[in-house]
């Protein structure tokens, strides 16, 4: 079973049983901007702790739990981690936790077509970035600072700025913001000449 059949059983059973989530990390930047291979796969997941107890009930056959938890830095999210059989592929589970961000994002997430056919929930674009850069900064991962450019080259001018810079603000990485906007309008400035240049 490949990484991304893997991932659409799991959310299908997700939605089959009502459980929120939405996709985030890089399948979610992937939609929104340029795609890049990942061996992994990232959720934002709300259940209780009953629902969390019941979770292992809940998982497609050749998807299993880890019995060990383990947390994201940045947030100090709880995260489980599923093991997919045969494969290198990993799915890691975020509880959602009380960072005033991370709920935002989660009641503003929507239903995309990320597959052909298929329905999932993401965040939004504009709440990518947000993240990434904030990754990008307090985890010090150079990728998502590439993530969070390539999303903004190609959402462009569509993307609710004034939320963006009150959350980076927030998160204190408004400078990161910059320089990702530097980067990313150089693409901006050439699709502008490009179009100008059209009949």
């Amino acid at each position: 079973m490949s990484g991304t059949d893997s991932l659409l059983k799991l959310v299908a059973a997700f939605d089959a049983a009502g459980v929120p989530y939405m996709i985030v990390g890089c399948y979610s930047s992937n939609f929104y901007g340029i795609p890049r291979m990942t061996k992994n796969a990232d959720l934002v997941v709300h259940l209780d702790t009953q629902g969390w107890q019941s979770l292992p009930a809940l998982l497609p056959d050749g998807i299993e739990i880890e019995k060990q938890m383990g947390f994201e830095m940045v947030t100090a999210t709880r995260r489980e981690l599923l093991r997919v059989s045969d494969s290198l592929f990993q799915i890691e589970l975020f509880r959602l936790s009380d960072d005033s961000h991370d709920r935002m994002r989660f009641e503003r997430r929507t239903r995309q077509s990320i597959f052909p056919g298929v329905n999932v929930s993401l965040p939004t674009a504009g709440d990518v970035i947000i993240q990434k850069l904030r990754w990008s900064r307090e985890a010090k991962r150079p990728k998502d600072f590439s993530d969070a450019v390539a999303v903004m080259q190609v959402q462009g001018k569509s993307l609710d700025w004034p939320y963006i810079e009150h959350w980076c603000g927030a998160h204190g990485t408004l400078d990161v913001l910059a320089d990702a906007k530097a980067e990313a309008s150089v693409v901006w400035e050439a699709d502008e000449r490009e179009n100008a240049t059209e009949p």
